[in-house]
Formats: structure tokens, C-alpha cells, sequence
């Protein structure tokens, strides 16, 4: 009578593969961790912002009511539109409506350009900067019920501010600055007969003035 017999792979060859496999999967895992892992794709940036100016409107309120003793509550409208177009650079354009007094109305455009000399760790629109400007300005002033002038001015200057977004999500914006413009009247002056009142708008009469914004914006 035969017996079968089960034929077994000697002891020390079984441990040395089991080695090798262990020995292998321990440097890929090395490998894997020792690479770099790859960068994440950036987001593009927030290269557009939108701006209306509010401490024009207060300002102007406070001014005109302590001088005239008037209650009349004045509302002028300065918006602005921002883009980038450098890494610390960008050009923006600003519109005037309804600005002056009841007696002196103002309407106009602005160009101005920006250099955010120092940003921190932000980036894009915010930082601070400085931004040279070059302005028109509509002048209509009226005396009584017919009596009606209309200048040109144009003004050239430079402002200091700092842009800082604001809330969680950094659209949000809080534009600050403050700087001079020298104006000067583009037009002709009324003659003698004409100028039964004093037509020299207050950029006129002090030529350089100062200029300051306190804006809300949106950046997208």
C-alpha cells in the first residue's frame, strides 16, 4: 500500500519573498512621501472693483448746513470703476453726478491711476498705494430764476490711500485716501457786462484743494 505525500516548499525560501515583497512596498511608501505633492491650481483673482463714495456725501452735508444754516440734505453721487492691470498696478475711472450745492452743480469725470507700493501679505486691489489723477469738472451756477453760468474746470493731483477688503470672504472693500488737486478753468471767463455776479467756483477762488475718499466697494 502506497502513501501520498504532500510536497512542501522549504522554510527559507517562503521568508525570503515574504522579505523582498515587505522590502519593496516599504520604498514606494518612502518614495510616495518624499515627492512633493502637486500644487494646487490657483484661482484667478479678483481683478475688478466697484466703488461708491460716502464720506463725499457726509462732508458735503455737514459743510454746507454750518455755513447756510440749511436743512437741506444734498446727495452727490461718486462712483468708480477699478481694474487691474499689473502686478501692483491698476487704472480706474470715476464719474460725478449731482455734486456742489443747490447753487453750484457739479458733474464730471476722473482718471486715475494706482501704485500699491505696499500690499502685505494681500494681493491684487488692496494695499496701500498712491494714485495720480487727472479730473474734469462741469460747473452750472445759478443766481434767481434766469440768471444762469456754466464753466469748464480741469484738475491734475495726486492721493495717498489704503484699499482693505473686509469681511469673510475679501470681496468686500473699505477704500480710504486723502491728497491735494490744483484746478484750473478751461473756458472762457465771462466778460465785464456779463458778470453781474461773482462766477468763480470755489476750485477757482483756492485753485489747489484737498481731495479724499471714504468709499465702499466690491471686488470680483
Amino acid at each position: 500500500m502506497k502513501h501520498n505525500r504532500t510536497h512542501r516548499l522549504p522554510l527559507f525560501p517562503r521568508a525570503t519573498f515574504l522579505w523582498l515583497m515587505g522590502a519593496m512596498l516599504a520604498s514606494q511608501l518612502a518614495q510616495a512621501q518624499s515627492e512633493p505633492a502637486p500644487a494646487a491650481t490657483p484661482q484667478p483673482g479678483l481683478r475688478n472693483a466697484v466703488r461708491i463714495d460716502l464720506g463725499g456725501i457726509l462732508t458735503r452735508n455737514v459743510a454746507y448746513n454750518a455755513l447756510n444754516y440749511d436743512n437741506r440734505f444734498l446727495l452727490p453721487i461718486l462712483v468708480g470703476y477699478e481694474r487691474q492691470v499689473g502686478q501692483r498696478t491698476s487704472g480706474s475711472i470715476e464719474a460725478l453726478v449731482n455734486g456742489g450745492s443747490p447753487n453750484e452743480r457739479l458733474t464730471g469725470l476722473a482718471l486715475q491711476g494706482r501704485y500699491y507700493a505696499f500690499q502685505g501679505k494681500q494681493t491684487g486691489l488692496a494695499g496701500l498705494y498712491v494714485a495720480p489723477t487727472m479730473s474734469y469738472r462741469a460747473v452750472r451756477q445759478t443766481f434767481g430764476y434766469e440768471v444762469d453760468y456754466k464753466s469748464k474746470l480741469g484738475g491734475v493731483g495726486a492721493l495717498l490711500g489704503a484699499q482693505c477688503p473686509i469681511g469673510a470672504s475679501g470681496r468686500l472693500l473699505l477704500d480710504i485716501a486723502g491728497g491735494v488737486m490744483t484746478w484750473k478753468r478751461l473756458d472762457a471767463r465771462p466778460t465785464a457786462g456779463q458778470e453781474y455776479h461773482s462766477t468763480e467756483t470755489f476750485y477757482e477762488r483756492n485753485e489747489t484743494v484737498f481731495d479724499g475718499r471714504l468709499s465702499l466697494g466690491y471686488r470680483f
